[in-house]
C-alpha cells in the first residue's frame, strides 16, 4: 500500500509542476490579454458599484422574490377561507382570515418594495 501512494506522489509531481496558469496562457496577443485584464477590472468595479448603491446578491433577491410571492399566494388563500366562513355565517371566524390576508399581502407588498430597491438594475 505504501508503494502504491509513493508512485502516485512520484508521478503526480511533474504534472503539478508542468501546469500552467490559464489565464496566461502563450499564444494570446498582448491586445487579447490587455482585454481580459479590463474586464477583470471592470467586473471589479460593478462589484464595488452594486455594493455602494445596496445592490444585493442574486441568490438573495430570489430568496426575497420567491417570500413575496409566497406571502401573496398565502393572503389569496386566507381570503378564500374568509369567504367559506363568511358564507357559512361565521363572521368572526371570517373577519380574522381577512385581517391575516392584510397582513400577509402586506408582508408582500413590502417584499417586493425591498426588491425593487436592492435588486433592479
Amino acid at each position: 500500500m505504501l508503494k502504491k501512494i509513493s508512485l502516485l506522489v512520484f508521478l503526480s509531481v511533474p504534472l503539478m509542476i508542468l501546469a500552467d496558469d490559464h489565464g496566461k496562457k502563450e499564444g494570446k496577443s498582448p491586445k487579447e490579454m490587455k482585454r481580459m485584464e479590463m474586464m477583470k477590472k471592470k467586473e471589479a468595479h460593478m462589484k464595488k458599484e452594486m455594493e455602494r448603491w445596496g445592490r444585493w446578491k442574486p441568490e438573495d433577491c430570489k430568496k426575497v422574490s420567491e417570500a413575496s410571492g409566497t406571502f401573496l399566494y398565502f393572503a389569496g388563500e386566507s381570503m378564500k377561507e374568509g369567504e367559506k366562513h363568511e358564507k357559512m355565517g361565521h363572521q368572526e371566524k371570517a373577519d380574522k382570515h381577512y385581517l391575516d390576508a392584510m397582513a400577509l399581502a402586506e408582508l408582500a407588498a413590502n417584499y417586493a418594495k425591498n426588491y425593487e430597491a436592492y435588486c433592479k438594475k
